[in-house]
């Protein structure tokens, strides 16, 4: 059976056989280490889109959102959309890392409001509290804020990563999607935009913003509603409580039909912060779930 990986952001500059290579690797020495028997057959294929992705955020502004960290409040902000989305999306991480509305306040040195747009110094404020939190880094989350929000918003770009990661899903061959981080958004979006998805066994999603409303709300209306991708035979969303991109389950409620997402957060990642694709497909539960999609 085809097992499609579909990689994240921060993949630029990368050779596309090297990753997928070391993903098939990563995911066989899961199993593995499972104690799970030797498969037959493990046919894989990444489709790389990380220097398209790269180049794309950069041409959008990338470069100017650096400026306006360093310069900080004195420098022009985003438009009222982008602030309020990066507001939602960075409180949320601070909420969920122990930063109270309070710290912020008091490190911006003035009131945390309402509405992003009058709220720039807060939403920097935040950020430099969670540069000081052990795993977490301000330029991630500022690259991982500006790379989502431009897929999501700039159709023209979105369609190109799209098209990129849909020629490798097979429309009849029965297949295996496993996403990660902002992968998961894309391969979500690729099924929801397809008629027929009975092929697609499983859909596994590790480590993946899907959960977090900031984003879950802003999902393009170009693939229709919200909903769990319907026709697939299994969805299973892994991971670690700790992930800085993960911040969340995938809420039934929010995602709701079937097949009813799976949810399992007791992944242990071992990297940095949390999020390292090698390291939660070394996870035990992880490979169970890959390895009972493919046999």
């Amino acid at each position: 059976m085809k097992v499609v990986f579909v990689h994240g952001r921060a993949q630029e500059n990368k050779v596309g056989a090297d990753l997928e290579d070391s993903w098939e690797r990563a995911a066989i020495n899961g199993f593995t280490a499972a104690g799970l028997t030797a498969l037959a057959q493990f046919d894989v294929v990444l489709p790389y889109y990380g220097d398209l992705l790269f180049n794309l955020t950069e041409e959008a502004g990338r470069e100017a959102f650096g400026t306006l960290v360093d310069r900080g409040a004195d420098a022009s902000a985003p438009s009222a959309e982008e602030q309020q989305f990066t507001q939602d999306l960075v409180f949320e991480i601070a909420q969920r890392k122990g930063i109270s509305l309070e710290s912020i306040a008091l490190e911006a040195q003035e009131p945390v409001v309402n509405r992003g747009v009058q709220n720039w110094k807060a939403v920097l404020a935040a950020l430099r509290l969670l540069d000081r939190v052990p795993g977490v880094s301000q330029s991630a989350i500022e690259l991982f804020t500006r790379d989502v929000w431009y897929y999501l918003t700039r159709k023209g770009l979105r369609l190109q990563v799209n098209a990129a990661v849909d020629k490798a899903i097979p429309r009849d061959q029965p297949c295996v999607i496993v996403s990660h981080s902002l992968g998961t958004i894309v391969a979500y979006n690729l099924l929801m935009s397809r008629p027929q998805r009975e092929n697609v066994k499983a859909f596994i999603t590790i480590g993946s913003p899907l959960g977090i409303e900031a984003i879950y709300s802003r999902l393009p209306s170009d693939v229709g509603p919200r909903r769990a991708p319907e026709g697939v035979g299994f969805w299973f969303n892994a991971r670690d409580s700790e992930d800085t991109v993960a911040l969340y389950e995938i809420s039934t409620e929010v995602y709701k039909g079937l097949p009813a997402v799976q949810n399992y957060s007791g992944a242990q990642n071992t990297s940095d912060n949390q999020h390292g694709i090698v390291e939660y497909l070394g996870d035990k539960a992880i490979s169970q779930a890959i390895y009972a999609a493919v046999r």
